[in-house]
């Protein structure tokens, strides 16, 4: 079966398997209809006996057989990045196609594997550049006019371009050849690691960690082609010491919007791990909700009240009588725990 696609201003009909452009995840059926003429699309889906809800990227289908839910979306390939999860949660959401982080992954499986199904390594890759070539233009804008203006709450990449910019902004208060190593920790794609090798020349190296190794493999392609040898990514478990520990001692620890997938008692867990292991510096970003947002996994809340309370413990844990802590609004809460200073912040 093939579809009209739309060509410029003009419609011509061009037949382009569905298959070419379709991708199953698991139960669900995603088709790229970049390019589609999407009234002729939505046609021939209810001829086959679909039931269609439509949003501004994604047409929805059902029925009672199968295959029971096709999803397309109409994403031009230089719109993949990692925006796309706003739209998810935004237009699918509402629709009950997504409740839970398995449904967000199967959603970013299918959207960005539909791209290119016969090669969905490439569709990831192009997902990894267009998001890094984002995060690197919001960086420059932020170098060039002070910090990154406030972040859209629902744009994934304006909030941590504002994180990765007080981080890197952090790194650069350092001494020269005080940087040293760095830990990522829940690192997720790796698009941190990478930004901080082009950016801060002076780590000597940095480290990504998560427990999903499928999350920064192109990250880790992309570190090997450009022969960062200071960029390493390991597969590990926050909750576990041994498997911290085993990384050794760091510079600067940081976390970002991390601490929220735990519960309370492991986060708990998760922040001794992490402190065993920063020899300077702890840098923690968490988000502040009314409610744990269901559909990215969060278990617990924070405010800028426990977010104070998070430093002191830390150095209560730590036994610092001469360091300091201070909170910052920095897309939600930013807290920064040192080790070693006279004076509070």
């Amino acid at each position: 079966m093939g579809e009209p696609t739309e060509l410029g201003g003009r419609r011509r009909r061009v037949q382009v398997p569905v298959r070419e452009r379709a991708l199953r995840v698991e139960g669900l059926v995603v088709i790229d209809g970049h390019r589609a003429w999407r009234q002729a699309l939505a046609e021939r889906l209810q001829a086959g006996g679909y039931r269609l809800q439509q949003t501004a990227h994604f047409l929805l289908a059902e029925r009672e057989h199968e295959p029971r839910r096709l999803l397309v979306h109409f994403f031009a390939p230089q719109e993949l990045d990692a925006d796309l999860g706003a739209w998810f949660l935004t237009e699918l959401r509402p629709a009950g196609w997504l409740a839970d982080p398995e449904d967000l992954a199967r959603l970013f499986a299918g959207v960005i594997g539909s791209c290119d199904p016969r090669d969905p390594t490439r569709a990831w890759r192009r997902y990894a550049e267009n998001t890094l070539q984002r995060y690197r233009a919001l960086l420059r804008a932020g170098s060039a006019a002070g910090p990154v203006a406030s972040p859209d709450a629902n744009s994934p990449v304006t909030v941590f371009a504002s994180l990765y910019r007080r981080v890197w902004t952090l790194l650069q208060q350092e001494p020269a050849g005080a940087a040293g190593r760095l830990l990522d920790a829940g690192c997720s794609f790796g698009f941190l690691p990478l930004l901080l090798a082009e950016a801060c020349p002076g780590l000597r190296e940095i480290v990504g960690l998560d427990l999903r190794p499928d999350a920064f493999l192109i990250a880790q392609q992309l570190a090997e082609e450009r022969g960062w040898q200071q960029i390493r990514f390991v597969q590990a478990d926050l909750c576990r010491a041994d498997q911290v520990a085993a990384l050794g001692q760091f510079d600067t620890v940081v976390a970002l919007h991390v601490l929220e997938h735990f519960s309370p008692a492991e986060s708990e867990q998760v922040l001794s791990h992490l402190l065993e292991v920063t020899r300077r510096r702890l840098i923690i970003a968490v988000p502040y909700e009314e409610q744990p947002e269901p559909a990215y996994g969060h278990r617990q809340t924070f405010s800028p009240a426990a977010l104070e309370e998070l430093g002191r413990r830390c150095l209560q844990r730590w036994g610092e009588r001469q360091g300091r802590y201070w909170c910052e609004e920095c897309a939600g809460g930013l807290l920064v725990v040192e080790r070693g200073h006279t004076s509070a912040a």
